[in-house]
């Protein structure tokens, strides 16, 4: 004899069963920072224009980048002659992002809520091509790079 509850608690055990594996889903795809996350289909790629960062009278080089919830910075590639530079990062959407800069001497943002800015400054001697990926959705594409030139 079936008692009348029982179809009641198959379901709910189900609705447990699928919260438990969809856990990772907190993240979404990606997996959480810095994660390589799910693969993404093939984008065609266009080379961003890039922006200089432009020097002050007291030597720094200075730029602004804006992060934003379409998961883009702008200007994607900042380039930049070696020495000391001040990259201002200014989140003018609601999503927070945490951009980390891939320089030999690694730093990063931190967390930059919505509307908050972050000032990093760092200094680079070597030419080359740096990374500068959202540890939060960088496998969506958010990534910019940091030419020295």
């Amino acid at each position: 004899m079936s008692t009348p509850y029982r179809p009641l608690s198959v379901l709910a055990a189900a609705l447990v069963a699928a919260s438990a594996l969809s856990g990772c889903a907190l993240w979404g795809m990606e997996g959480g920072p810095d994660a390589a996350g799910a693969s993404m289909p093939p984008v065609a790629v266009t080379a961003a224009p890039a922006a200089v960062a432009v020097q002050g009278p007291d030597g720094v080089q200075r730029i602004e980048i804006t992060v934003d919830d379409d998961l883009k910075l702008t200007p994607q590639v900042v380039t930049a002659r070696p020495g000391r530079i001040e990259l201002t990062f200014r989140n003018v959407g609601l999503t927070p992002h945490d951009i980390a800069l891939r320089i030999p001497a690694a730093t990063g943002t931190g967390n930059i809520n919505g509307s908050a800015t972050d000032v990093v400054t760092i200094e680079v001697t070597a030419p080359g091509t740096y990374p500068m990926p959202c540890l939060y959705h960088g496998t969506s594409g958010m990534r910019g790079t940091l030419e020295i030139r």
